[in-house]
């Protein structure tokens, strides 16, 4: 079994709208689920789960409430070493274990929106586009192999229905789409108990953070995500939109 944990970061009003990823086979995933909860729950603070737009502005009422012991340093402290751990080799199988960001460039959507393009929503592009990633991933180092992919998505997450209205279209046609064919089960799962979701979260968050360049103290943390551990992202931006989509009065492009 394969299992991916998908997270959102962003929002459609906003200059970037991403989807972060996370996929390995089910072993490797017990083996995560113990070490992440182990460094959350040994660190000092103690912390239950991860969850960036959480710890970062120090949210009171959440779980890194500065009246919990929590301040910027002790925050970077326990991200610094569940990054480490992600990146120190573990988990030990980097073969079956890879990230994953897709991006929309929210700006470009709006002003292709403007001039009539009849474009899918934003969430609809990035789900596709997130599975597409995933898939080709799968199919690419798992050939001739036949697991079956399982994709959870926090719960309450748009994107959830989206991939699950996708799929069920996909297997009632009579030659299904590869991408979609070796899916087995879509459902959600809670944030705050699961690793994989924290994960994706922390992909999620650090891609928006790096893409909108915003000049704080976790801008590149994205860079080391992708460099040391297997990594696959995308940015759609205007060019990319104008490719696979037409405007409803149709001009050349290149005669705008």
């Amino acid at each position: 079994m394969i299992k991916s944990y998908l997270d959102k970061s962003g929002q459609e009003d906003q200059e970037l709208f991403t989807v972060g990823a996370v996929v390995a086979t089910d072993d490797v995933w017990t083996e995560i689920d113990r070490d992440w909860n182990l460094i959350l729950h040994e660190n000092n603070p103690r912390a239950d789960y991860m969850h960036m737009v959480e710890a970062i502005p120090l949210r009171r009422g959440s779980e890194f409430c500065p009246s919990k012991g929590w301040d910027d340093d002790h925050v970077f402290g326990l991200v610094n070493l569940l990054f480490s751990y992600l990146a120190s080799g573990q988990p030990k199988d980097r073969y079956r274990y890879c990230h994953f960001s897709c991006s929309l460039k929210m700006n470009d959507y709006r002003k292709l929106r403007a001039e009539t393009y009849q474009l899918d929503s934003p969430a609809d592009i990035l789900a596709s586009a997130c599975v597409r990633q995933i898939s080709t991933w799968y199919f690419e180092h798992y050939q001739g192999l036949d697991y079956e992919a399982h994709y959870y998505f926090d719960q309450g997450e748009p994107f959830e229905e989206i991939v699950r209205a996708k799929w069920n279209r996909s297997r009632m046609e009579q030659n299904p789409k590869y991408q979609w064919g070796h899916i087995a089960h879509i459902g959600s799962a809670v944030m705050r108990k699961t690793p994989g979701l924290q994960i994706a979260d922390m992909i999620a968050w650090a891609t928006n953070r790096h893409e909108v360049k915003i000049p704080q103290r976790y801008n590149d943390f994205i860079i080391g995500l992708r460099v040391l551990l297997p990594s696959f992202w995308v940015v759609i931006d205007e060019q990319q939109l104008r490719k696979h989509y037409r405007p409803l009065i149709y001009s050349p492009y290149g005669n705008q």
